[in-house]
């Protein structure tokens, strides 16, 4: 009965090898697919009205505002993020839109979940869009995100 088992347990290693190289795709990868970077998941899309699976995780607001950074995207790069994320020593963040869009170019669009995880970053932009509603300028706006979140004003 011993001898059975002896020979029964390299075949059943072996078929748990090959289903699981079947099932997980052999150790390849889809680059776009959501992906750690640092602190961050990045997902690259298509264009900026392809939202990231990633927002599969996060509330309506949430979804509504990175929904619309295309729409306020030229704002967003004139725009200072006050969580500290433009002070990282990896990666600082340029502007209120890397809080979003980790990178942009003709192949498409990473997005990132940084500002799905920040209260500042998502309030910004809530009043970006508040205050673009009300017909104020982008230099009217830039001033208001300086008067109500820059610390040092």
């Amino acid at each position: 009965m011993n001898a059975k088992w002896l020979l029964a347990l390299p075949a059943a290693v072996l078929a748990c090898g090959i289903l699981l190289v079947a099932c997980g795709g052999g150790g390849g990868s889809n680059a776009d697919a959501p992906h750690r970077h640092g602190n961050e998941n990045w997902e690259h899309e298509a264009t900026l009205a392809d939202m990231p699976s990633f927002l599969d995780n996060y509330s309506g607001r949430t979804k509504h505002l990175y929904s619309v950074v295309g729409k306020y995207e030229e704002i967003m790069k004139l725009i200072n993020c006050y969580c500290g994320c433009m002070k990282y020593e990896d990666d600082p963040h340029s502007s209120l839109l890397r809080c979003y869009v980790a990178s942009k170019d003709d192949k498409g669009v990473t997005w990132t979940d940084h500002s799905g995880q920040c209260g500042i970053c998502t309030e910004e932009l809530v009043k970006i869009e508040e205050w673009s509603k009300a017909g104020k300028t982008p230099e009217q706006i830039h001033q208001l995100i300086e008067d109500n979140f820059n610390p040092n004003a």
